[in-house]
């Protein structure tokens, strides 16, 4: 019975003792196969002869739980090389622009001081606003490095809150639970 388009026959049962949780309203047997053509959980009687889902794609329950824990994994190990590449943007990439805007304030600020220092009784008062310029640029550079770390760190916190909850349904869902919870993950 693992292979889809495979009907389970009279009498199938949920494998090695009956599994606790929902029972199929039609027939009141245990919910221990998932139909694919109406992607929901079924029981064994729905899927024989005479059943609403005789001829559909019918897998076992227990499969179709671990395909969705399977692509949870692959969903938080995408979402932990993204946290992973933020975090090394943020350590590596983000340092470096605040020590080369310091740099490059610190070398316009002394290219307009010698500039002007030559010609200071003609130009007080253009000194003092080139100062104001450079002051100006190297705030708005500050200032935007300050952005993209927010931006960044919020990204972050939101990658971790999805990884977290997709790691709790991993631990507190059951079988039957994860599979009607299928429709919040493929969002």
């Amino acid at each position: 019975m693992s292979s889809e388009g495979t009907e389970p026959g009279p009498g199938s049962g949920p494998g090695p003792g009956p599994e606790p949780g929902p029972l199929c309203p039609d027939h009141g047997q245990a919910l221990s196969w998932f139909c694919g053509s109406e992607r929901r959980p079924v029981c064994a009687a729905c899927t024989g002869l005479g059943g609403r889902c005789r001829g559909h794609r019918i897998r076992r329950a227990e499969e179709r739980a671990e395909e969705l824990r399977n692509k949870i994994v692959d969903q938080c190990e995408r979402l932990q090389l993204q946290s992973a590449g933020i975090s090394k943007y943020m350590a590596d990439v983000l340092p470096g622009k605040n020590q080369r805007a310091v740099s490059m304030a610190s070398a316009a600020r002394e290219l307009v001081i010698q500039r002007l220092s030559l010609v200071r009784s003609l130009c007080e008062s253009e000194e003092q606003r080139l100062l104001e310029q450079v002051h100006g640029e190297e705030e708005r550079a500050h200032q935007s490095i300050l952005t993209q770390r927010v931006h960044w760190a919020e990204a972050l916190q939101k990658l971790d809150t999805i990884r977290t909850s997709l790691v709790g349904m991993l631990t507190h869902l059951d079988d039957l639970q994860l599979i009607k919870e299928q429709e919040i993950f493929e969002r």
